[in-house]
């Protein structure tokens, strides 16, 4: 008898070739591949119909952050009851930006380094003119004589900062200017006294500064600006006079001094007992006359500590007898060597 043969297309078709021998022992596999096949799914289905439920009942709220800026914007709630602009603030906008390129100007002038011609009126002027205007426009606009008093006050506090501002700005430009010149004049006239300056030629130099810092600041200060920095600038003008002696300039200068005193100062110090000799001649010219007219001269010359003595005279007393000489008349050049001798104890 043949032994039982079985043949199977895939595990999981169902479908049967072959000679089938025994019909009962395949009906058998069959229970026990289905069997198996429902116990494999059965735990994911179930699985997938709990997530199912769940994100039904639940909607989660994602935050705003978290999406892109269309979607955020979609979701985002509409408020259509947006405060309306009274016509008082939407007047101050429009004449504070008709005002505004002409500060933004000026303010990028002052910038630049550069001052402004006459500031102080130009600024004071337009802040007026631009209240003057504000105010008629609002008489023009109230229907029930409304004074739009916090927009006028908000327009000429805005335009007197930015205003203040630029005058800040000229006046420090001004003061740099003012303490480079009277660096470079106190610096000047060290160098051409080679000494320190006396007290009194340093406060004749601030003073002048100061005097010009307020005739330029006088023109530059609108009516609104109250403090005109002139204590901070003195302080520093006067920090400056009363220290210029610390500047690097001026300690170069101080150094090169000391070394020209050192080269004319002897190069050692002698101890003990010291003879110095120093050598001169006089000259004596004696053309004719009877020594009514006379003139002498005496210079030094050479190093500071050992000097040679030089002494010309004239002397019209050619007709005069030489008594010490015996002769009738004197020469008529006479030249006599001399020689000094300095003793010094150290």
């Amino acid at each position: 008898k043949a032994a039982p043969v079985f043949e199977m297309m895939d595990a999981t078709s169902d479908m049967v070739s072959g000679p089938i021998v025994e019909p009962r022992a395949v009906q058998r596999q069959m229970r026990r591949f289905r069997r198996h096949q429902s116990s494999r799914w059965a735990p994911l289905l179930a699985g997938t119909v709990f997530l199912g439920l769940v994100a039904s009942w639940v909607r989660p709220v994602w935050p705003t952050a978290l999406l892109s800026p269309l979607a955020a914007e979609a979701t985002a709630p509409t408020n259509n009851s947006e405060a309306p602009v009274s016509k008082c603030e939407e007047l101050r906008a429009q004449t504070l930006a008709k005002v505004s390129p002409r500060m933004i100007r000026w303010e990028k002038t002052a910038m630049e380094g550069h001052t402004i011609g006459n500031f102080g009126y130009q600024a004071s002027l337009l802040v007026n003119k631009t209240l003057a205007t504000f105010d008629q426009n609002v008489k023009q606009i109230s229907e029930d004589n409304a004074t739009c008093t916090p927009e006028r006050e908000a327009l000429a506090t805005e335009m007197q900062n930015q205003l203040h501002s630029v005058f800040l700005v000229q006046r420090s430009t001004i003061e740099e200017a003012l303490y480079q010149r009277l660096k470079t004049e106190l610096l000047k006239r060290m160098r051409r006294q080679k000494k320190e300056l006396n007290v009194k030629v340093k406060l004749k130099l601030l003073h002048a500064c100061m005097a010009d810092y307020d005739s330029q600041v006088r023109d530059l200060q609108p009516f609104f600006v109250v403090n005109s920095e002139r204590d901070r600038a003195e302080r520093r003008l006067s920090e400056l006079q009363w220290g210029i002696h610390e500047t690097p300039e001026a300690k170069e200068m101080q150094q090169k001094w000391k070394m020209e005193r050192m080269r004319r100062m002897p190069t050692r110090q002698s101890q003990g007992l010291s003879v110095s000799l120093s050598t001169g001649f006089r000259l004596m010219i004696r053309p004719s006359g009877l020594g009514n007219f006379q003139m002498h001269s005496r210079r030094q010359v050479g190093p500071p500590h050992n000097p040679n003595e030089v002494s010309i005279g004239v002397l019209n007393d050619g007709d005069v007898i030489d008594v010490y000489n015996n002769k009738p008349k004197p020469p008529l050049v006479k030249f006599q060597p001399a020689i000094g001798i300095d003793i010094s104890g150290g």
